[in-house]
């Protein structure tokens, strides 16, 4: 009846609106491409994302509208070196950057770590509509965000209500829905934003509700249904120029039946799951105009993510619990100077601070799969970027000291130093070449150091035979030596007036010591520090804009190596080229294009095992956003993914012995309408 219910709620919202999201988006200023945006992810202070010593790209409102995202792979998949890993249910991806997953890229929304990672249930909970920019930073970045950003680091950051406001409101109302063809899915969202003198917020729920999705042969993908529904609310208040705190709270939760395992092909250990995730975040900046020595924030945040599974194949009435919370406290502040006189200094210095806490129940007694444990992590970092003409030094290093420990286990306590430096040369006004070198570590999980029980059956028959895993409290934290040297390009007036084309060329090799492996035996199941892993490869983006036409270019190669037995690594992307190409009616408010995304057979991975096929396809789409008149603050998108239904696997959930029997997502028609008052 609830599930009855709850899809009336979304179906009728969909009747008064029609399709996702929750903003109308403004039509861009000539010449700006995403790789003009600003972003703070890469350096924790403001830069232009084209301008950064460093692989660092982002995806704006107007991108994450005009696709009508449905999981991370929707919004990762055209970036150099990036994928979405797991299988085409939405909220079990998760991010993938340089062939490093799990927890060896670090998440945040809102400046708030995202460290859950339980056995192959995801790890980002999330409704992709509460997207406001999402910035994605490639390759090691412990130096300024601590352990596990060995691959990267990827900042989702969600709307506010400066970005819902239109020019003069004071408040404003937004309603949305939507639906897409290929698994049936309808979506609705209200929204309200309001700002009266110093104090501003804003508040949205948002639901969706669908069937299976089917691949490219038609065929359904088991147990990708789920209902979801998503909230946030936020709260600012400036205090004064340049002060300002503000509180916000984010919530998830999914109800779906999938594999206890939920991001593999897992058919006979199947559970109703129940998943919730809350985020709490206060937070303050003050930056006084004319104080250049003042520049500081902080982030005080608390995250709780729990799932409750009853087991229904077998239906024996089995009843996992699995909770993990994180409490945190990041500050920082920026000061700017000069020393001598010529050169320029931006000094930023900060503390990262978190605990984590995770327990796991089986029928209410303890699961020693997922144990009672903790650790905490305090780190103390600065970076200095001194510039002298067109040139630019950044130094900096961060001192991480981190604890764990588990209820019936020796307790343990390590430190870690990360360094960090690049220099840039603006050696011609449309040129700066740079290079750089970085450190990152990754402590081992909870997990990873005191996992137990039974990891698999063996056998049933004469009598029950086990894998089982043991606990291995003397690993040692995974380290990353990265070098890398790149060009930033940028021009104007190249085709037509104020135009701007931005290009980014980078080449890296990422050495990785003490790589955590779980290493399967005939009865036993235990992580090890086993391997050598050098990554490396060369990434090329680049992004046009006019005005009335739009174009961007991303291309990786990556190739990856096990050095202590000099085999393929498993999860290595496969080469790819995503172009996107549109055009803009400026007068009329509509936007047409498509995207053409292209990836090679991946056939270097460890034997024996079956290459992965390479593919192509083909998304159209169409936005109708008019600027004034009756219609104005209404938007219509229009999505047509995968046009010729073609059936494709990716390699980083296709790296096993033999191919799967599951595709992607096939053609998929995606409507969203969005009305603001």
């Amino acid at each position: 009846m609830r599930v009855l219910m709850f899809r009336s709620m979304i179906m009728a919202s969909t009747m008064l609106a029609g399709a996702a999201a929750a903003q109308t988006a403004r039509q861009p200023v000539d010449g700006v491409t995403a790789l003009d945006a600003v972003t703070s992810t890469a350096t924790r202070t403001p830069e232009v994302a084209g301008d950064i010593a460093a692989p660092v790209t982002v995806v704006p409102r107007e991108e994450i509208l005009r696709r009508q995202p449905q999981n991370l792979n929707d919004i990762l998949r055209d970036i150099p070196g990036v994928e979405a890993d797991g299988l085409p249910r939405n909220s079990v991806m998760q991010p993938q950057i340089r062939g490093l997953g799990d927890d060896r890229v670090v998440i945040r929304v809102d400046g708030v770590r995202q460290n859950f990672n339980s056995g192959h249930r995801g790890r980002l909970f999330l409704d992709p509509s509460l997207l406001r920019q999402v910035d994605v930073v490639r390759g090691p970045g412990s130096m300024l965000y601590g352990s596990g950003a060995l691959g990267g680091v990827i900042g989702f950051r969600t709307v506010d209500a400066a970005d819902l406001l239109r020019p003069g409101e004071t408040v404003t109302g937004i309603i949305s829905g939507g639906w897409q063809s290929n698994n049936s899915q309808f979506q609705g969202g209200l929204t309200t934003a309001f700002r009266s003198g110093a104090l501003d917020g804003l508040a949205n729920v948002t639901g969706r509700t669908g069937q299976n999705y089917s691949d490219g042969l038609g065929r359904g993908i088991p147990y990708s249904a789920a209902d979801t529904g998503a909230g946030l609310a936020k709260l600012g208040y400036t205090l004064g120029e340049g002060a300002r705190i503000g509180l916000s709270v984010v919530g998830f939760g999914e109800n779906t039946t999938i594999p206890v395992a939920a991001n593999t092909l897992e058919t006979n250990n199947i559970a109703k799951r129940r998943l919730r995730q809350q985020q709490i975040a206060l937070t303050g900046s003050y930056a006084p105009p004319g104080t250049p020595w003042a520049d500081a924030a902080f982030t005080l945040y608390y995250v709780d993510v729990g799932i409750d599974e009853r087991r229904v194949i077998p239906n024996d009435g089995r009843f996992d619990t699995t909770d993990y919370a994180t409490f945190g406290l990041d500050v920082q502040n920026t000061a700017r100077f000069s020393l001598v006189g010529p050169e320029r200094h931006a000094l930023t210095i900060g503390l990262d601070a978190y605990q984590d806490t995770q327990e796991g129940t089986r029928n209410n007694a303890p699961r020693p799969q997922f144990p009672k444990a903790e650790q905490t992590i305090i780190g103390l970092f600065a970076q200095d970027a001194i510039t002298l003409g067109p040139v630019t030094v950044t130094l900096g290093a961060r001192f991480d000291s981190y604890e764990q420990s588990a209820d019936g286990r020796r307790d343990r306590s390590e430190s870690h130093v990360s360094p960090k430096a690049s220099i840039a040369w603006q050696v011609l006004p449309w040129a700066a070449p740079y290079i750089a070198y970085t450190e990152a570590f990754r402590a081992p999980s909870l997990v990873e150091l005191y996992q137990s029980g039974v990891h698999f059956p063996i056998r049933v028959i004469p009598f029950p035979t086990f894998n089982n895993f043991v606990p291995n409290p003397n690993l040692q934290p995974e380290v990353a030596r990265n070098k890398e040297a790149g060009l930033n390009l940028r021009f104007r007036d190249v085709l037509a007036p104020r135009d701007s084309l931005r290009a980014r060329l980078s080449l890296f090799q990422n050495d990785i010591d003490d790589f955590i492996e779980v290493v399967v035996a005939a009865t036993t199941s235990t992580a090890r520090n086993v391997a050598r892993a050098r990554i490396r490869g060369i990434e090329f983006e680049a992004g046009y804009d006019s005005g009335p036409w739009f174009a961007s270019l991303g291309a990786s190669a990556l190739e990856g190596r096990n050095r202590t037995n000099d085999t393929a690594l498993s999860l290595i992307p496969q080469h790819k080229v995503a172009v996107t190409l549109g055009h803009r009616f400026l007068e009329d408010g509509w936007t047409v294009g498509g995207r053409v995304l292209a990836a090679a057979t991946q056939g270097d991975k460890p034997q024996p095992s079956i290459p992965t096929s390479g593919y192509g396809i083909l998304d159209l789409f169409a936005s109708y956003a008019p600027i004034e008149g009756p219609l104005e603050g209404w938007r219509l998108d229009i999505g047509f993914d995968n046009v010729f239904d073609h059936a494709y696997r990716r390699v980083s959930w296709d790296s096993g012995t033999n191919p799967s029997q599951v595709y992607e997502v096939g053609r998929n028609l995606k409507l969203a309408l969005r009305a603001q008052f």
